[in-house]
């Protein structure tokens, strides 16, 4: 028996068998590569988006029948700001330190991220759509408010 050059026939086999993965290796190193290059590409592409989109209308965002859905329609109906006090009493809920510290904290949340509603004063919250700094709705809203037959917020 020539056993070493069976050994020798093994032995180039593979070689050539480890090369053949090699080259199939690099091609998949090359795949990898390209296709990092593309997920790279793409996050970049999405960070030049806003991190959230605007709703034009915030109140399709709130869950119906939960409080903060609740607050949106008080505050809109009333057409301005109103105390955290106001605004318990409104959705006939109790006005002790526990209620005004939960609601006001749901609230804070909204104000935090800039959406939907604003704080124009300590435990005041009024709506962001009004557009005004201080929280009171623009003086359409109020003409609005006033055809619609609903009263007009007090000042003071």
């Amino acid at each position: 028996m020539n056993i070493p050059k069976k050994l020798q026939g093994q032995i180039r086999r593979k070689k050539k068998e480890i090369q053949q993965l090699e080259s199939e290796r690099n091609e998949l190193d090359t795949k990898i590569r390209d296709g990092n290059t593309y997920l790279s590409a793409l996050e970049d592409t999405l960070n030049l988006y806003p991190k959230e989109e605007v709703d034009e209308n915030p109140a399709q965002s709130l869950r119906a029948g939960k409080s903060v859905a609740k607050i949106y329609e008080i505050l809109k109906q009333s057409g301005s700001p109103m105390h955290i006090t106001d605004i318990l009493v409104a959705m006939g809920k109790e006005t002790d330190k526990r209620s005004q510290q939960a609601t006001g904290s749901q609230l804070n949340n909204y104000v935090r991220k800039d959406r939907i509603f604003s704080r124009p004063l300590g435990n005041t919250f009024g709506l962001k759509e009004w557009g005004n700094t201080d929280g009171t709705p623009p003086l359409s809203a109020t003409v609005d408010s006033v055809q619609a037959g609903l009263p007009l917020a007090e000042e003071g």
